[in-house]
């Protein structure tokens, strides 16, 4: 017979080949279609990401200054001097970065359609990136700030910080900025804006909401018994600067809550995006904080989240 001769075997094998091919495509164009439709299409619009904004998403956690003969090593003090990352805002903002980019699934199968010409260059995937903030520590010369030379922002009014901000978001896309005012600069220069609803006292440990003809309110830290209720915003703001970029605000008044802010975006984005849809909003949660330590492990988290309930100001 035909099939059972040499060019049978090697048609067959080819016809095999190729029907592999149409169903691996069939299988790829379904999988894609269903990503598309039921996790970066709400994505994209809560972020706003579509027609004037890229497919980039920065996550800008804070940056620590630490002097020179800060750390200690086991042969004494060690020379290194420079920003650091919060741990614990480190790990938040993994997890955060992995829900928001393509699952690896679905990257080869992207990468097939594209080759095939079966996919719109509308639904590139999300990139997603962690990074510094700004540093605003300076020292002359390049060489190491003291501790005695050291001094705080001033803000609002520092055109130095201003700048420094703008320079950090020239480019149009998603900011998300995790960290508190007192090391996240871009944070301590968005919440000092009259207009953002939701503001942080570190040094008060309190919120400060202002509300549309509201007097303003404030929420601080207190102790119920062997819990200490602490708070977190989680805000939105679009079209922001002169590129009209999405910025994202996750911020508490401690460490445990900022990262329980980030936690929040990255385990609710689809319930925030099925409420707000491509809206800004300004968000503030109470939870327990029943450790308050500066490094809190993923346990701390996952329990303070347990604590979340709906926002207790919310505009």
């Amino acid at each position: 017979m035909f099939w059972q001769g040499a060019t049978g075997q090697v048609l067959l094998g080819f016809l095999s080949n190729l029907l592999f091919v149409l169903i691996l495509t069939a299988v790829g164009v379904v999988y894609v279609s269903a990503v598309l439709s039921r996790r970066s299409r709400p994505l994209r619009r809560l972020f706003g990401i579509g027609e004037h904004l890229p497919n980039k998403v920065r996550i800008m956690v804070s940056s620590i200054y630490l002097r020179q003969g800060g750390a200690l090593g086991v042969d004494g003090p060690i020379g290194f001097y420079g920003p650091v990352m919060n741990q614990s805002e480190y790990v938040s903002a993994q997890l955060l970065r992995d829900a928001i980019r393509t699952r690896p699934a679905s990257r080869p199968l992207r990468a097939l359609l594209d080759q095939l010409g079966l996919l719109d260059t509308v639904h590139d995937p999300i990139v997603c990136d962690i990074e510094f903030s700004p540093q605003y520590v300076d020292g002359k010369d390049g060489r190491p700030i003291a501790a005695h030379e050291y001094q705080p922002p001033k803000l609002p009014g520092d055109d130095r910080i201003v700048k420094l901000v703008e320079d950090s978001m020239k480019e149009s896309g998603v900011y998300i900025l995790v960290g508190g005012p007192a090391f996240n600069v871009v944070v301590a220069h968005i919440l000092s804006d009259k207009h953002a609803p939701l503001t942080l006292d570190r040094s008060r440990a309190l919120v400060v909401a202002r509300g549309d003809g509201e007097p303003e309110r404030t929420y601080q830290q207190r102790r119920e018994g062997s819990v200490l209720v602490d708070y977190f915003v989680l805000q939105k703001i679009s079209e922001y600067g002169s590129q009209k970029s999405t910025v994202f605000v996750c911020a508490g008044l401690s460490s445990l809550g900022t990262a329980a802010a980030v936690g929040q975006l990255a385990s609710r984005w689809r319930h925030l995006e099925d409420k707000y849809g491509g809206k800004d909003f300004a968000l503030l949660y109470e939870f327990d904080n029943r450790r308050n330590v500066a490094l809190p492990a993923a346990e701390d988290v996952d329990k303070a989240l347990a604590t979340v309930k709906e926002p207790i100001w919310q505009r």
